[in-house]
This record gives structure tokens, sequence and C-alpha cells, in this order.
């Protein structure tokens, strides 16, 4: 499908100012396969994240499985599947100790950031100080 291929990487959590931010601690996806959905997709909805609230792991349409923010999806009423309501990526980056990053939101603890030349992904906020 070309929506792998082609994946985008708007801002969808509490957009703050670009700042610097800095690695404090090191990162590895255990995701190499993402989940990706766009506006309108249905998926199935599992078990709420018990580590970092507001996450919820869910199965995309190419039956990919991993984590997404709730609140990015309308639930239906058995609680156990639901509607995409905007695009969503969740690509990580892996990172070292010293990288430095641009960060450009956070949402439920996890930070979207840019990387010169990694590209865009999320990284745990406990991974990241400012610069």
């Amino acid at each position: 499908m070309t929506k792998r291929a082609t994946v985008r990487f708007s801002a969808v959590g509490r957009p703050r100012h670009m700042t610097e931010m800095v690695v404090v601690r090191e990162h590895k996806s255990n995701y190499p396969n993402p989940v990706c959905f766009d506006a309108g997709d249905r998926l199935l909805v599992g078990e709420q994240d018990t580590e970092y609230p507001g996450w919820v792991r869910i199965t995309d349409q190419q039956g990919l499985v991993g984590w997404a923010p709730l609140d990015y999806i309308e639930l239906a009423e058995d609680g156990a599947s639901g509607v995409a309501l905007k695009f969503y990526s969740a690509r990580e980056l892996d990172v070292e100790p010293g990288e430095r990053l641009t960060f450009k939101y956070e949402h439920c603890q996890w930070c979207w950031v840019e990387h010169d030349t990694k590209g865009a992904g999320w990284v745990p906020r406990e991974c990241l100080d400012n610069a």
C-alpha cells in the first residue's frame, strides 16, 4: 500500500514552539513496523497502557499492532473498535545520549522530534532534556 511508502509526519499533539532537546537516555524502538492510520480508518482497540496513560494498543488496517493516542480514536459502543479521527504514525526514533533533536510537540509523555539525519519520530519524554 502506498501509504506506508509515503508516511507523512504532521503535527498531531499539543503544539509548542520548536526547541532544541538533547538525548539524556538511550531509546530503541521495539516496533520496526509501526502502526499508521489516516482519519476515517477503522481500527481494532485493545488494552490501555498502564505505563503511559492516554495510549491504547491498536491493530491498524494492515494488521500491524502498536500503540496510539486514545484521543485520536472515536471508540465504538463496544470499546473494542473505533474510527481514527486524524492521521497518526507510531514511528519511534532510536536515539543515543548526546544527540540533539528538534522538539515539535509532546503527547502523553512522548515527544515528536526531528533528527538531522534520522528523520522524525516519537521518543519518551524521560529520555530528553532541554539543550
